[in-house]
């Protein structure tokens, strides 16, 4: 396992490997979450690992108070300069273990496996007591992670194509508990390497950790769509409230 991999790769290069990110899939996301969860108009909404920003902006748009977090500084500049033009839409650069919040917020969003990035359990379980202390007593909280049985049946074990003038490589294969990556760039006969890491936690053990933090699972999803969670779903969506 290549540690804090996240501290290297969240830049240029994953802007433009991951250009083709779906804005349809965003948008069902954030009208299935509109759907679930009644928010007063004037809800401050958290929106933890925030990336580029696609769904932070989908919530601004609908008239809230929306505050993206995220380790890097690069998707950061990305999401600020997106969402410019917003004067409801704050960013701030933080390790999604240490949150600078305490009980200050309606709604806290954790998306597109933004966890498991951590070596041990009792640091990705700090994500939970972080997503706790964040937010006020009954606030809501989104976790959508990839469904682990879907992984371990159809992992797409290697994928080469080609982004204008870079070739990309992905390599994937599982290692113990985890399921690892390794993104090869070659532009011009530059060549760079990337890694990623997540540990694979099946529903019962989010479960676990959530109860053990005083989060209360509310609703589950298999898709963005609201779907049943299944054997066969790519994902799992949990709607949960802070007890």
């Amino acid at each position: 396992m290549v540690t804090n991999w996240y501290e290297n790769w969240f830049g240029n290069e994953y802007l433009t490997v991951y250009a083709h990110r779906d804005e349809d899939e965003a948008r069902q996301l954030v009208q299935l979450i509109l759907t679930y969860i009644n928010l007063d108009k004037n809800a401050k909404i958290i929106d933890l690992c925030c990336g580029q920003g696609r769904h932070t902006f989908l919530f601004a748009q609908e008239g809230f108070e929306v505050y993206g977090f995220d380790l890097s500084r690069t998707l950061l500049q990305v999401a600020k300069y997106k969402t410019d033009q917003s004067n409801n839409t704050f960013f701030i650069q933080a390790d999604m273990r240490y949150l600078p919040a305490m009980h200050s917020f309606d709604l806290l969003l954790n998306l597109f496996t933004s966890f498991g990035y951590f070596e041990t359990d009792i640091e990705n379980k700090t994500v939970f007591q972080q997503f706790h202390q964040a937010l006020k007593t009954g606030g809501y909280f989104v976790f959508d992670y990839f469904h682990t049985p879907y992984i371990l049946a159809n992992l797409e074990r290697y994928k080469s194509e080609q982004i204008g003038d870079l070739t990309v490589e992905q390599e994937r294969f599982i290692e113990g508990s985890r399921v690892q990556k390794i993104i090869r760039l070659n532009r011009q006969g530059k060549q760079s390497t990337f890694y990623e890491s997540v540990k694979m936690y099946k529903p019962d053990q989010i479960i676990k950790m959530m109860e053990e933090t005083s989060l209360s699972v509310r609703y589950i999803f298999g898709d963005y769509k609201g779907s049943p969670l299944s054997e066969d779903s790519e994902r799992i969506i949990i709607i949960g409230q802070k007890e």
